[in-house]
């Protein structure tokens, strides 16, 4: 019998399993058939189980590992799951090549997005000042780069939506402009409020929408059903 312990982050794996399943790093096989080295295993596993749960996040573990139905257990294929309407993943997995919006082959097309996250009641420090809010939210906001799966019709829509926007957005700084230029009241307040719906829309265009991020998994919405559904639901340990 072997060892699955991760040489690189500690991780007791289950046997048979080639890459560790927090790391992923490629598991060598070491001879542990000991009685010590069963004990430890035990242990490490429920510790695993039974750490204590983070404010806002879950410890690695929490979920349990299932089988990819896309095939093969690596950290790449695996550590995606469905909760519901919600698609949550280890930051160091990769979604499958299906598209997130339409569930189509997405033949390796994506669009890399970096995401950020902190706690909703943050906001309340705007109130103090806008500039403090920025400080704050900067330190402890959690991050994550993701690949997201997408075909070349939604990748088309979703660039065009966003060129729409950015139209808005200069023709409010041209109306702005102009005001200035001849001094018109009328023009600055529409190139303002252009300016300002530009804003609000670029809201409503973003490819998926963060629900949390924290130091080991990402949660998100705006994910079309037909892609959940080939996902394993969670098994929350």
């Amino acid at each position: 019998m072997n060892s699955s312990r991760c040489v690189k982050c500690g991780l007791v794996n289950s046997r048979g399993e080639a890459t560790c399943r927090r790391c992923g790093t490629t598991l060598t096989s070491q001879p542990e058939d000991t009685a010590d080295s069963r004990e430890t295993t035990r242990i490490d596993q429920d510790t695993t189980r039974d750490s204590a749960v983070p404010e806002y996040g879950l410890p690695p573990g929490a979920y349990a590992l299932p089988r990819s139905p896309f095939g093969g257990t690596s950290a790449e294929e695996g550590g995606v799951w469905r909760d519901g309407t919600i698609l949550i993943m280890q930051k160091t997995a990769r979604l499958p090549d299906y598209c997130i919006k339409c569930g189509v082959a997405a033949n390796g097309s994506h669009l890399t997005r970096n995401l950020s996250w902190h706690h909703p009641a943050l906001y309340l420090l705007i109130f103090a000042g806008l500039l403090i809010y920025a400080i704050v939210a900067l330190i402890v906001r959690k991050s994550a780069r993701i690949d997201i799966s997408m075909c070349h019709d939604h990748i088309r829509k979703h660039r065009n939506t966003v060129a729409v926007g950015w139209l808005i957005f200069l023709a409010g700084v041209a109306f702005i402009v102009f005001a200035i230029a001849n001094q018109s009241g009328g023009s600055a307040l529409f190139g303002s409020a252009l300016v300002l719906a530009s804003a609000i829309y670029s809201t409503f265009v973003k490819v998926v929408t963060v629900k949390k991020i924290d130091d080991h998994y990402v949660w998100l919405k705006g994910i079309d059903e037909s892609f959940l559904a080939m996902l394993p639901s969670v098994n929350r340990r």
